[in-house]
Order: C-alpha cells, then structure tokens, then sequence
C-alpha cells in the first residue's frame, strides 16, 4: 500500500465511521452521505502531504443527471475537515426546512434568473 493510500485510510479512520473511500472522477476522495438526499465529497487528501488542503463538496443526489453540486468549500486544512463537514451538514438541514429539498428547488435558488414566469 503506498503512503498516500495509508494517509488516506488514517484520516477516513479518524474522521470517523460514517465517512468511506470512494473513488469520485477518478480520484480517490473521502465521502459522507448525510442521509437526507444531500452528501460531500472531500477532494485533495490522496496525498503523502500533511499541508495538502482539501476542497470539500456538497451534493444533492448521487447520480447524474439528478445530483448537482451545491456548495464548494475549498482549502480546508486536514485538522477542519470533520467540522466543515458537520457545518455542511447543519446547511443542509436548514436548506431543507426552507423547502430546498430537491435537485430542482435548489438549481432555482442558486440561479433565480432562470426561472420563467407563467404567462396568463
């Protein structure tokens, strides 16, 4: 096993039971599936490197042309990556409790400008 895939498997270990390996557009990356529709992905920390960041991000869905990204963190330090990601997850309880539950609600509240009007 190469030492990045050990560090890999050490911060999965650390961060805790509900984060797995995946590999995610052929890299591997660590992911959480929040249960509630939405999960994050963290890019970046394949890596032998202690100082490497990682860029974290949110999902809705898991496969396209149903999943889109939400939100992107980037340059999270190895130390903050548990608490950005509980800090994703509050984000999206509270998304849900404003109605953004679902790919389609979300995709207009990030571009409201495509929303077409009924015409009468």
């Amino acid at each position: 096993m190469s030492k990045r895939d050990t560090m890999l498997r050490l911060l999965r270990r650390q961060l805790g039971a509900d984060y797995h390996i995946r590999t995610i557009d052929f890299e591997k990356c660590l992911y959480r599936d929040f249960g509630n529709g939405f999960n994050v992905e963290i890019s970046g920390m394949h890596t032998a490197r202690q100082d490497k960041t990682a860029t974290l991000y949110l999902w809705i869905g898991d496969n396209p042309p149903s999943c889109m990204i939400v939100e992107t963190v980037r340059n999270v330090m190895r130390d903050d990556i548990g608490k950005v990601a509980d800090e994703l997850f509050a984000y999206t309880e509270q998304l849900i409790r404003d109605g953004y539950s679902n790919r389609d609600a979300l995709f207009y509240m990030k571009h409201p400008q495509l929303k077409t009007t009924k015409i009468n």
